[in-house]
């Protein structure tokens, strides 16, 4: 069991950790995800994201501390993307959001 769990949670990372590749590879290109400006909305997107990247047999593998760990992985990614959008879309942001 112990060892099926590993395996599911060192997959799903490895998978995390190649779409993480992708973003820093769309940021070198100057090339941005828009995310909503409303926090709640940014949230729940990118925790789907996560739970689309898991395989549906492995997600009662993978223990809630991990996709946590995923989710602001891959949130620290796309906040930082957030600046080189647009102004008319900072702004709109940054109604919200500060960074």
């Amino acid at each position: 069991m112990s060892d099926q769990l590993n395996e599911a949670e060192t997959r799903f990372m490895e998978r995390i950790d190649r779409r993480v590749d992708f973003l820093k590879t769309l940021l070198t290109a100057e090339l941005a995800i828009y995310l909503p400006p409303d926090e709640q909305q940014r949230k729940r997107a990118i925790e789907l994201m996560v739970r689309m990247t898991a395989r549906q047999k492995e997600l009662p593998y993978i223990r809630p501390e991990t996709l946590q760990k995923a989710t602001n992985l891959l949130s620290s990614h796309v906040e930082a993307m957030q600046k080189i959008l647009p102004n008319d879309v900072q702004y709109r942001n940054r109604v919200r959001k500060h960074w």
